[in-house]
């Protein structure tokens, strides 16, 4: 009988260290698995951070190129309009021309802003027909669209709606007007009433780039370059 108790008890230990080495084991399972989630969040954030540096890096350097690339191109109009002795508002010697800066070769277009809609001084029906064509709304949809922006770009109708249009997003606080007919359109459309575009393509990192500029050739300020800036768009991806 106390050989049997004996037995008995002399194998609750075992038993005892077993359950702890199987909750140890258990412990260290769930540690190995927390640090490879762990590890496998460190490495996708720091590919985000690279993937985003590299975003950053093509960025500039296409603003870079793009800007450089523009500025050959107004040199060169402003050298030929010299020659051919051009009013100061003409709209010729309209060029485009391809340029090497370092490893990217840059593509300028330049174009007259009479050759685009003017969106903010259009009447509807032009506007209506560019947003039904261009966006692939309806017809009733694209008249009321126009119809709004002729009511917002009219100080009366504007009134507490912000301050004047004057840049083609501003046509994203037109109720109804989202970012996909934006795009759309966006080639199509001028907020400047004169000037020109100028539109520098290049391909780099396997995507096509786009940086546009909008300028007036007229000079201004301290600066002796015959031409004006008046806007610059953010390089982006253009060709899908």
């Amino acid at each position: 009988m106390s050989g049997g108790r004996c037995g008995e008890f002399s194998a609750a230990p075992g038993r005892h260290c077993q359950r702890q080495r199987g909750v140890a084991l258990a412990m260290v399972v769930w540690f190995i698995a927390a640090m490879s989630l762990l590890v496998v969040g460190i490495v996708h954030e720091a590919r985000v951070d690279v993937r985003l540096a590299q975003t950053h890096l093509a960025r500039a350097k296409v603003a870079a190129a793009g800007d450089g690339a523009i500025n050959l191109l107004l040199s060169r109009q402003g050298e030929l309009r010299a020659e051919r002795q051009s009013p100061a508002d003409g709209e010729e010697p309209v060029l485009d021309g391809e340029f090497a800066l370092g490893q990217l070769r840059v593509r300028v277009q330049m174009v007259p802003v009479s050759r685009l809609i003017k969106v903010y001084s259009e009447k509807p029906g032009p506007l209506a027909a560019l947003f039904a064509e261009r966006g692939g709304i309806s017809r009733g949809e694209a008249q009321r669209l126009a119809d709004n922006v002729v009511q917002l770009r009219n100080p009366r109708g504007r009134r507490g709606s912000g301050p004047a249009l004057e840049t083609p997003e501003d046509l994203l606080r037109i109720e109804g007007f989202d970012r996909a007919l934006l795009d759309a359109i966006r080639d199509d459309i001028t907020a400047l009433d004169r000037g020109y575009r100028l539109d520098a393509v290049m391909d780099y990192d396997g995507r096509r780039w786009l940086r546009r500029r909008w300028v007036s050739l007229q000079a201004a300020g301290p600066s002796l370059l015959p031409w004006q800036i008046k806007r610059t768009e953010a390089p982006r991806v253009i060709g899908g």
